[in-house]
């Protein structure tokens, strides 16, 4: 569903979930339009003299639209003055949003096998689906693979565990490019995504839909990497904005 018209939401609160990185929470009001997962908005905060990046940002809802309560967008805090700005944020100042939009489409209704490939902080849009796939308690098989440089820059990974554990039709695949653990440390995949860990995964290479988010380069070169491997570009989709 897309909103045409700008609309207010009351910040609530944020937590610290990393070093740098922040879920940030707005009150759901009556007025504020529904979303599916996976979609995004626009965040825009009224800066006096906003740098190069502007006064206007657009982020993943990183909750489930089952959450009725809130939206939350999920960010790292860089230098910029709209993240400083973001970060300054108090309980009960108004924000203004604009969407929400689609890029990645996802349809509770397709029983496609679903391949959900990011990067970083592209995992946002995977913590509201499978949010919802969980709540929903959908029987699409969900696969999610998740590159992180290392341990400590890691978020939602508690959350993907337990659903692993408790849904039979979700498969969770971290594996970290800048780290290299002993299998007694760590029970991930190490080095980058890649063809070889994709097939050791996916038992249905053609038959299932892929799905990137994430830095652009590297949604770029895995979208060669999937396309090499014989999968449609119909089954291939993609966000299309850079940053979160």
């Amino acid at each position: 569903m897309n909103n045409d018209k700008p609309f207010f939401l009351p910040f609530l609160k944020k937590e610290q979930l990393t070093s740098d990185c922040y879920t940030f929470f707005f009150k759901r009001i009556p007025e504020s339009p529904e979303f599916t997962p996976g979609q995004y908005i626009e965040i825009k905060l009224d800066i006096k003299n906003p740098d190069e990046r502007g006064d206007a940002h657009v982020f993943t809802i990183s909750s489930s639209p089952l959450e009725l309560e809130f939206y939350t967008i999920t960010t790292r805090i860089i230098q910029s003055t709209f993240k400083m700005r973001l970060a300054e944020l108090q309980p009960g100042e108004q924000v203004q949003f604009d969407g929400p939009w689609n890029d990645l489409n996802f349809d509770e209704h397709d029983k496609s096998p679903h391949v959900f490939l990011a990067g970083g902080i592209g995992i946002t849009p995977y913590h509201s689906i499978v949010k919802y796939a969980m709540e929903k308690n959908l029987d699409t098989q969900m696969i999610l693979f998740v590159s992180w440089k290392n341990r400590e820059e890691m978020i939602f990974d508690d959350f993907f565990r337990n659903t692993n554990n408790h849904m039979d039709n979700f498969s969770y695949v971290p594996t970290l490019t800048e780290e290299s653990l002993s299998p007694s440390e760590w029970d991930g995949e190490i080095g980058r995504i890649n063809e070889e860990m994709i097939k050791k995964y996916v038992s249905e290479l053609n038959a299932s839909k892929y799905f990137f988010s994430g830095p652009p380069a590297m949604v770029t070169a895995l979208k060669e990497t999937v396309k090499g491997m014989g999968v449609p570009s119909e089954k291939i989709i993609f966000e299309e904005f850079e940053g979160y």
